[in-house]
């Protein structure tokens, strides 16, 4: 691994391709409290927003070597805050952080965790690593699986989202050295499984659905019913089609389906809310993702039991059915904005270096 990331002993500080992780210090109030004040910004953390007096007090509590400030290389500019906290006795520690979320989405997430989870790992010579976070945190919990995080448990209603006032669930997130110094050794190697390939392509699909999602207007009219049923139907198709259509069950439907409501054009009265459809991709990723990982790259070629279709076959059909249909709601939002929605493509998910924003603002000539 690069030693651009090198540990400087003698001040304390971590570096990154961009960034600088360095101690927080008093000096850092104004940046801090910018993101620490900030209901958006604190929205699924365990605390805040703070008032300046806890700003101080968090600051002054800050430990060299465990809480760092965030700093960009080009400007010198703090942008963040997070730490590691080992608990020595058992050999692992706990990560998290926060950026200002005017800096999100442009990949210092991922940088800024991965130099936390290699810190751990290399310097501290830990067992284990692990964090939770919100189960719909979506920002976050995206950084700890780039970074090679498994979610190991959800806790059902177990986290206080003090921001929203109610409970939500929580997920769990880890990764052990072993699987830190194994994954290294393979990034090392030529990528020639069709696994490997069909899980980058998986996540960058369920992204640029997020993108989708997060853009169109969930109202607009698409040939007489509302976007928002053609999102429910393509993550239902997803949800149906992806692993083994002859297996599917009433059983396995959401709680919230009726019959023939996953097509776009039967008339319900029933309208599903932004929260419960976040939810249900959410879910349907994280069962995508699962099944995915637990293939090895001959079974993809075999036939699921009462399938007429091999399981790479089933995938491809989602991929193009669920890529179809971003097509059509990034052009309703087109048509209505005159801004095109973010498709990222595979060598710019592959560089972590993730364009800022969800508008593709390049300009063409």
């Amino acid at each position: 691994m690069s030693r651009d990331n090198m540990t400087h002993k003698s001040t304390g500080k971590l570096e990154t391709k961009r960034l600088i992780l360095r101690p927080l210090s008093m000096d850092d109030f104004d940046a801090v409290h910018s993101w620490g004040s900030n209901p958006a910004n604190t929205r699924y953390m365990g605390w805040g927003p703070n008032n300046e007096e806890q700003t101080r007090g968090f600051l002054a509590s800050a430990k060299p070597g465990k809480d760092f400030a965030v700093v960009l290389k080009e400007s010198d500019k703090v942008i963040g805050s997070g730490g590691i906290y080992p608990d020595n006795a058992n050999d692992m520690a706990e990560i998290g952080w926060i950026l200002h979320m005017d800096y999100w989405k442009r990949g210092y997430g991922n940088e800024f965790g991965g130099e936390l989870i290699r810190y751990g790992f290399e310097d501290l010579k830990l067992r284990r690593i692990y964090a939770p976070c919100a189960a719909k945190n979506y920002g976050s919990y995206r950084v700890m699986e780039r970074n090679g995080m498994r979610r190991e448990a959800v806790y059902v209603k177990a986290f206080w989202a003090r921001v929203d006032k109610e409970w939500i669930d929580q997920a769990v997130y880890a990764i052990l050295a072993e699987e830190y110094f194994g994954k290294a050794k393979k990034s090392a190697e030529p990528v020639t499984s069709n696994l490997a390939t069909l899980r980058t392509s998986a996540d960058l699909m369920f992204h640029n659905l997020h993108i989708t999602m997060d853009t169109v207007d969930w109202n607009a009219d698409i040939c007489g019913a509302p976007a928002w049923r053609y999102i429910y139907h393509t993550i239902h198709s997803a949800d149906k089609f992806f692993i083994n259509p002859s297996s599917w069950v009433a059983e396995n439907e959401p709680s919230f389906h009726s019959y023939l409501f996953d097509w776009p054009d039967t008339p319900t009265d029933t309208v599903l809310s932004k929260e419960m459809l976040y939810d249900y991709f959410d879910k349907v990723r994280q069962r995508i993702v699962g099944y995915i990982d637990s293939l090895n790259d001959s079974q993809l070629n075999e036939r699921p039991q009462g399938c007429a279709m091999t399981r790479l076959g089933l995938a491809l059909g989602q991929f193009r059915h669920m890529y179809a249909h971003i097509g059509i709601l990034n052009g309703v939002t087109i048509a209505k904005t005159s801004c095109y929605p973010l498709i990222i493509n595979e060598s710019t998910w592959r560089s972590g270096n993730l364009p800022e924003g969800l508008y593709d603002v390049e300009v063409r000539r």
